[in-house]
C-alpha cells in the first residue's frame, strides 16, 4: 500500500503542494487506520482538520495557506492579506493565512482567520493555480479596511504597474458593488477615495519611481512624465526615469539592481553627458535618497524647478 501511495503522491504533489485531503485519501483507498499508520511511520503529517502533508514535500508558506483553504472546505479561497501576498502586492509580505468562505458556513480547525462573505462570484474569485484566491480587485477592496491609506496606495501602484489591476476594471467592480447592503463598506469607500486622489497620476516602471512620484505629490510639486525617450547629441536615444518638460529637467533614480555594475554606471554617465549637451539638466538620486532622505529629494527637485 505504501509504495502505491507514494507513487500517487509523486503524481499529485506538483498540483497540491504535497497536501492531501480526507476525500483524496479515500479515493486512494487509504482508510483511517492506514492514515494513522502512515502518520506513525512519518510518511504523513497532519496540517489541519482533514488535511495531511506528505513529509517528502518541503514546507512553505504557500503550502500552509493551501492547507488552510482545504481545511475550510468547499468554496473556500485565500483572501485579504494572504491573497494580497499571492498577487505580489507591494508592501505585503507572505505570512498571513486569511481564508474566506461562503456566508452561513463556519468551518472549524482552520489554521488562520476565517471570513464569511455573501459575494464570491466570478468577479470575486480567481481559481487559477493550486491556491484559489480572491480576485486582485476584490483583494484590494478587502485589505483597504485593514491597512492605512499610504499602504493601500503602494499596493495599488504596484498592481497597476505589474498589470495585475486595470483601473477601469477596478471602477467597474466598485460600481457593481454599490448596493444598499454594501454601500457603507469601509473597503469600498477607501478604494474610491484612493482612485479619486490618484486620478491622472503618472505611473512609474518600478517601485522606486512610484515612491519618488508619491513623495513629489505629497510635497505639492508638479507631476513629472515617466520613462520618456529623449534624443541626445551624437546620436542615440536616452530613456529617462522622470522628466519635467517645462524645466527641461531629467531625474534619474539609481536602484541597486539596474545600476549595479561598472558598465551600467558608465552607460548612465554617458547618457547624462549627452543629455546635458542637448540642454537637459540631469540630477540623480539613489535608492537610499528616496527611502531615507525624501526631504532632500524634494528640496533639490524644488530648487531645480525654481531655477528653471
Amino acid at each position: 500500500m505504501a509504495r502505491g501511495f507514494d507513487g500517487a503522491i509523486a503524481e499529485t504533489a506538483p498540483k497540491t503542494l504535497g497536501l492531501l485531503t480526507s476525500r483524496q485519501l479515500d479515493a486512494l483507498g487509504v482508510t483511517r487506520h492506514m492514515r494513522a499508520t502512515l502518520v506513525t511511520r512519518g510518511v504523513l503529517a497532519p496540517v489541519a482538520t482533514g488535511v495531511w502533508r506528505h513529509v517528502a514535500h518541503p514546507r512553505s508558506w504557500r503550502q500552509c495557506l493551501l492547507g488552510a483553504v482545504l481545511a475550510a472546505g468547499d468554496g473556500a479561497v485565500a483572501s485579504h492579506l494572504a491573497a494580497a501576498a499571492l498577487w505580489g502586492f507591494d508592501g505585503v509580505e507572505p505570512g498571513a493565512l486569511d481564508v474566506t468562505v461562503p456566508a452561513g458556513r463556519r468551518p472549524r480547525g482552520v489554521p488562520g482567520p476565517v471570513h464569511r462573505s455573501h459575494r464570491l462570484g466570478p468577479a470575486d474569485v480567481d481559481r487559477r493555480g493550486p491556491i484559489p484566491r480572491t480576485s486582485a480587485v476584490r483583494t484590494l477592496v478587502d485589505i483597504a479596511a485593514r491597512v492605512d491609506a499610504s499602504a493601500l496606495e503602494v499596493a495599488l501602484d504596484g498592481a497597476e504597474r505589474d498589470g495585475t489591476i486595470w483601473r477601469p476594471r477596478l471602477r467597474w467592480y466598485l460600481d457593481g458593488s454599490r448596493t444598499p447592503r454594501r454601500a457603507g463598506r469601509p473597503g469600498l469607500v477607501a478604494v474610491e477615495r484612493l482612485l479619486a486622489r490618484t486620478e491622472g497620476r503618472p505611473l512609474g516602471d518600478t517601485w522606486l519611481e512610484q515612491e519618488a512620484i508619491r513623495i513629489l505629490r505629497a510635497a505639492g510639486l508638479p507631476w513629472p512624465r515617466t520613462q520618456v525617450v529623449r534624443r541626445g547629441v551624437g546620436g542615440g536615444r536616452a530613456r529617462v526615469d522622470l522628466f519635467f518638460d517645462d524645466a527641461r529637467l531629467v531625474v534619474e533614480l539609481a536602484g541597486h539592481a539596474s545600476h549595479a555594475t561598472r558598465r551600467q554606471r558608465q552607460a548612465d554617465d554617458e547618457r547624462a553627458a549627452r543629455l546635458g549637451l542637448a540642454g537637459w539638466r540631469v540630477v540623480e538620486f539613489t535608492y537610499e535618497d528616496v527611502v531615507e532622505r525624501p526631504a532632500y529629494v524634494v528640496e533639490m527637485i524644488a530648487a531645480y524647478l525654481a531655477a528653471a
